[in-house]
């Protein structure tokens, strides 16, 4: 198997996990920065550059978000929220006056704390 994924051109030397670790976004594999000053840049061709290195959407990945975007830990929730709501209004006990000024407090509480955790 290894073989035939080396044969193919699958295969991609890549770095070693401890390197991966210590130095995730690669920034003292060596490489020479541009210390040119920014009338010289090319900004048209560094734009290009790195597109080129963004990584596209393909099969593979879309199959991996689908299969965590239908699984029963994240269905199972909202099926009770849904079911919940529909039993609320069924028995006329559904009062959106409560609910959603609740639910603005909650985002603003959300917010707020967020903007705390990223400071």
């Amino acid at each position: 198997m290894v073989k035939a994924k080396v044969a193919s051109g699958e295969y991609v030397e890549d770095r070693d996990l401890l390197d991966k670790i210590e130095d995730p976004h690669e920034l003292y594999d060596g490489k020479e920065i541009n210390d040119a000053p920014p009338e010289e840049l090319n900004l048209k061709e560094i734009v290009k550059e790195e597109k080129a290195k963004v990584k596209v959407l393909d099969v593979k990945n879309v199959k991996h978000g689908i299969k965590g975007s239908v699984s029963l830990f994240r269905l199972v929730p909202y099926l009770f929220l849904i079911l919940g709501f529909i039993a609320l209004k069924n028995n006329a006990l559904l009062d959106l006056w409560y609910y959603l000024p609740s639910l603005f407090a909650g985002i603003i509480t959300g917010s707020f704390v967020s903007k705390e955790v990223m400071a």
